[in-house]
């Protein structure tokens, strides 16, 4: 009998692990002819939780040698935004170092030791959710670099735009559900990120 509860709590873990449903896609990241980057998003759903992540590298060059390391990650539980981070180094630098959480009926942003109130009672889809799920009938979504809301729209060549209030935009492509490209223009540069499994 004792031996038959050890195996038991072992194989709980194990077993739970084996009831979530893990997805993993990888990217390159190309600006004109060459490759400057990486870029992995794992999603995990275990009963009514959802997490996602994304772990991206770029490095190129303009005047000096840029390196670029970004990570972020997003935990929904019943459809809703519940927790959000984005960290982001630049040369060793750390440029952005954001959290934002849902705390009773409203979302919290910190960022640099400080905190603040987001106006917003709840948050289904931000951008993370665009790699996994092509936002068919979806026409906003929530950026979490920007603190906002923005416009999906979709384009004459099949794509998703997502203009940014800074002016940039992404275009989202996607086959059988799944985002295969993401063509970014921003002011100072264009790249394409191309699924590569």
């Amino acid at each position: 009998m004792k031996l038959f509860l050890r195996v038991a709590i072992i194989l709980l873990p194990l077993s739970t692990l084996l009831l979530a449903q893990n997805t993993q896609l990888k990217y390159k990241i190309i600006q004109g002819s060459d490759t400057i980057g990486w870029m992995q998003l794992d999603k995990t759903v275990l009963d009514n939780k959802l997490d996602m992540s994304l772990i991206s590298e770029i490095k190129t060059q303009a005047i000096f040698d840029i390196k670029v390391y970004s990570k972020e990650l997003s935990m929904y539980e019943n459809g809703k935004l519940l927790y959000s981070s984005q960290f982001r180094k630049t040369n060793g630098n750390i440029k952005v170092d954001k959290q934002t959480r849902f705390v009773t009926n409203k979302y919290i942003i910190a960022e640099n030791g400080k905190t603040k109130d987001l106006a917003i009672a709840s948050i289904t889809t931000n951008l993370l959710s665009l790699y996994f799920n092509e936002p068919v009938g979806i026409t906003t979504v929530f950026c979490d670099n920007h603190e906002c809301f923005v416009n999906l729209t979709k384009t004459a060549d099949g794509g998703y735009k997502v203009k940014f209030p800074n002016g940039d935009n992404n275009c989202y492509y996607y086959s059988a559900g799944i985002c295969n490209k993401i063509k970014i223009s921003h002011t100072f540069y264009s790249a394409q990120i191309i699924l590569t499994r």
